[in-house]
């Protein structure tokens, strides 16, 4: 037989100290006084048994903080048992300020069915109406109906009620089957698309029709047969083989030919006898006046630029310039360098001038340092230690008897003794103090005189050597005389200018007429050439070049015409070549795209017509689930939850005339509700238990409620623990719960543990729950505190024996 056999608590909520319960009996009586521990010991063994306490959870989420007792620091429980379907028989949990460790001793579906249908907390046993009803926001289902589906076993039906949900409405789909409502979607966007495919099609064959006749066009201007067109990369490669550009750039160069000839014609064509004439007579005078001044001024000038290219052997003077060129060349060397060398020169005297000074300076500081030597010798025989001496020894003259010889000093002179050494030490302290500050100036006079030989040596090392200063004095002389030299001969300079540009402009004016005549037999031997190169006649030598030229010209424009028309047509073959590939390669995808699309929207409509179907069948199956859920649903509820709760409420409550119900779901297609109502005894239908009962039978409503759902489905743990549930009932009731208490244990094979309060109460219960047969056992339990607040357990067992009374 399944049950708990022992629990063993230390330090746990209001219980002090360590107790070990028994619990190995049918019946187990609990009682004690506010604040012994019952409601403790009773948590304890839900947290034993499932490692919660969710009795406790629905009133404080943070109960964990407070399970421990408040001067301790952990907890423990064991609790063990017989007959379990579990893993093991007994376990040891241990709780803490933050957490509890250790399993629990029982899975976790028993665990939700014994918080549920086993153990009903005195706290939970007034609200119990209320917490079944209670439905939470973030799950789909109250208390109350979790029972129900589990009883009627509902879960598959409602999964299945569930999962075809969607199949209502097939907007539903969107999310959960995406892949329909994609179909639904995809076939008539599918099918706009294949009307707009279409036209383009259409409109690519119009194309192909209109390239190919531009192209035949091209072909005909080429003298290339228009079926080459059904060979499009042969067709390419005997357009691109050949081509006119290389004529075109050949006949564009024979057009600058013969427009640079016609230039040089007109450029020869004018002039006459007497201008050639002219130019011969300019000619000769011009160099005549130039060798006239070239052995006069000129010869002067040659002379003196002469003489400044060998001061700057150097520089070159270039004499492309002319005359004026060269002079002027001249003169800013000669300048530059003038401007240099007196500037030398001036740096050299100021270098000169102050040396000397330096000198002096050196001399002067010299002899003042040999000054200060003397004098600081004359001072330092022995003044500042002499005055140290006698200083020490003027506090022991006291007459005129020298303390060091001994002789009367008054013999020698009418001065005191002592006033004559104390005049002496003065004296010598003078001195010393004279010694102090000629020894100062003697070093500053030192270190002035070394700056002045460090900087006079510096200077004469920089100083212009003596030889390279005479040198550039005499350079300067020279040029001096050759730049008074080059400034009397500026205006035979530009007077040689003149006379040479002159005789070079009528030089080349003479030239240009005596080239002309060669370049005219040189102009109609090109020409020649040009006509053999057009592949026209040669001109007879009476025709005007002018005539031959205008021939040339007419001759290249008509080619160039011709071979520019075959170009464009070529390119023109070609461009239209690309559009057409383009053209076909646009329709051939374009074919493609419309059969796949086809064959996608034959295979989209086939999906959506199987999926279809399949949603009717689907929508067919959740109403026969409906309705069968229904059936079920109303017939247990009134052959089952109903009598149960019926029968046990009205023989706790025999007077109260509404008897609390399951109401049975109204609404056959929608999700299972478990609601309460109330049931007139006479017929008819009343409000919620809570609204229409008193406090007293509300309590019996809510206990009949907890032993029926316990007693309406195969018990899980055949197990019963109530914390004080006779809270405002009456002696009838009292009376009539002992006896179905006493009903569940002898009959129903239910272990009961109850705590109670009231000691004449507990001791009725011992009475009416007494052992009636062999085996049967009981178990009374009194929880007291002893002086040191400990808590203390009073165990007493109860077995069966027969009533010799009766026997007798």
């Amino acid at each position: 037989m399944t049950r708990l056999t022992s629990i063993s608590v230390t330090d746990f909520r209001s219980i002090r100290g360590s107790i070990v319960v028994p619990l190995d009996a049918p019946v187990v009586l609990i009682h004690g006084q506010n604040g012994a521990g019952k409601t403790s010991l009773l948590s304890a063994i839900e947290l034993g048994l499932t490692g919660q306490v969710p009795s406790l959870a629905r009133v404080d989420p943070d109960y964990i903080g407070h399970l421990v007792h408040k001067e301790a620091e952990t907890s423990r429980i064991q609790i063990s048992g017989s007959g379990l379907a579990q893993p093991r028989s007994d376990t040891e949990l241990r709780v803490s300020r933050t957490q509890i460790t250790g399993a629990p001793l029982i899975d976790e579906v028993s665990a939700r069915f014994y918080s549920e249908r086993c153990f009903l907390a005195q706290a939970t046993l007034g609200r119990l109406l209320e917490i079944y009803e209670d439905k939470d926001t973030r799950k789909s289902d109250s208390t109350l109906t979790r029972f129900v589906k589990d009883l009627l076993g509902l879960d598959h039906l409602d999964a299945l009620i569930d999962g075809l949900h969607d199949a209502g409405d097939v907007r539903r789909f969107r999310s959960t089957v995406p892949a329909y409502w994609e179909a639904r979607e995809n076939i008539p966007a599918l099918s706009k698309e294949l009307e707009r495919v279409r036209p383009e099609l259409v409109s690519l064959d119009e194309a192909e029709t209109a390239t190919s006749s531009t192209i035949g066009e091209a072909l005909a201007t080429l003298s290339i047969e228009p079926g080459m067109l059904l060979e499009i990369e042969v067709l390419r490669d005997r357009l691109g083989r050949t081509s006119e550009e290389p004529e075109l750039q050949r006949l564009a160069g024979l057009r600058r030919n013969v427009g640079a000839v016609e230039q040089q014609w007109k450029s020869i064509a004018g002039g006459s006898g007497e201008v050639r004439s002219q130019a011969e007579t300019r000619a000769s005078e011009s160099a005549a006046a130039l060798e006239a001044w070239r052995a006069g001024p000129g010869a002067v000038l040659e002379q003196t630029v002469a003489r400044g290219t060998a001061l700057f052997p150097s520089q070159q003077i270039a004499s492309d310039g002319g005359p004026v060129s060269q002079h002027q060349v001249l003169i800013r060397s000669v300048g530059a360098e003038l401007d240099r060398l007196r500037k030398l020169l001036e740096e050299s005297a100021g270098d000169d001038t102050k040396l000397a000074a330096f000198n002096q300076d050196i001399e002067r500081a010299q002899a003042r340092v040999n000054i200060l030597e003397k004098q600081i010798a004359e001072h330092t025989e022995n003044a500042g230690q002499l005055a140290k001496t006698l200083s020490e020894v003027l506090p022991h003259v006291h007459s005129d008897d020298c303390p060091v010889c001994g002789r009367d000093f008054s013999e020698v002179s009418g001065v005191d003794l002592r006033a004559h050494v104390a005049a002496r030490i003065g004296d010598l302290t003078e001195r010393a103090s004279s010694l102090q500050a000629l020894s100062r100036e003697r070093v500053q006079t030192v270190s002035a005189l070394t700056d002045a030989v460090r900087q006079r040596d510096t200077l004469a090392s920089q100083r212009l050597d003596p030889k390279l200063r005479d040198e550039a004095k005499t350079r300067e002389a020279q040029l001096a005389e050759l730049s008074r030299s080059l400034a009397d001969l500026n205006p035979v300079a530009e007077s040689g200018q003149k006379l040479t540009e002159d005789a070079v402009v009528a030089s080349k004016n003479l030239v240009a007429f005596q080239s002309r005549d060669l370049q005219g037999e040189s102009i109609r031997e090109t020409l020649a050439g040009l006509a053999e190169t057009l592949g026209v006649n040669v001109p007879a030598d009476n025709v005007g070049v002018a005539d031959i030229v205008d021939r040339f010209n007419e001759s290249i424009s008509a080619k160039t015409t011709e071979l520019e028309k075959r170009l464009s047509a070529r390119r023109l073959a070609v461009s239209q070549l690309r559009e057409l590939e383009n053209v076909r390669a646009r329709r051939a995808a374009l074919k493609q795209e419309t059969k796949s699309i086809e064959s996608r929207i034959s295979a989209l409509t086939e999906n959506k017509e199987a999926a279809e179907k399949i949603i009717l069948d689907a929508r067919e199956l959740a109403k026969r689930a409906r309705d069968t859920r229904t059936d079920i649903v109303r017939r247990v509820f009134n052959d089952s939850l109903n009598a149960i709760w019926r029968d046990l409420f009205v023989r706790l409550a025999p007077e109260e005339p509404f008897v609390p119900a399951f109401a049975l779901p109204e609404n056959a297609s929608g999700a299972v509700e478990a609601v309460l109502e109330t049931h007139y005894r006479s017929g008819g239908r009343g409000g919620n238990p809570r609204a229409m009962l008193s406090a007293g039978n509300l309590n019996t409503a809510a206990l009949t409620l907890f032993l029926s759902l316990h007693l309406s489905v195969a018990p899980v743990l055949p197990w019963l623990v109530i914390d004080d549930p006779v809270q405002s009932m009456d002696e009838v009731h009292i009376a009539q719960f002992a006896a179905l208490l006493r009903t569940l244990s002898k009959g129903h094979n239910r272990q009961i543990i109850i705590a109670v309060h009231e000691k004449q109460l507990f001791d009725y219960l011992a009475l009416e729950l007494a052992p009636a047969f062999q085996d049967d056992r009981l178990i009374t339990i009194e929880l007291s505190r002893g002086a040191d607040g400990a808590t203390l357990m009073s165990y007493n067992p109860i077995v069966w024996h027969p009533d010799t009374a009766i026997a007798a």
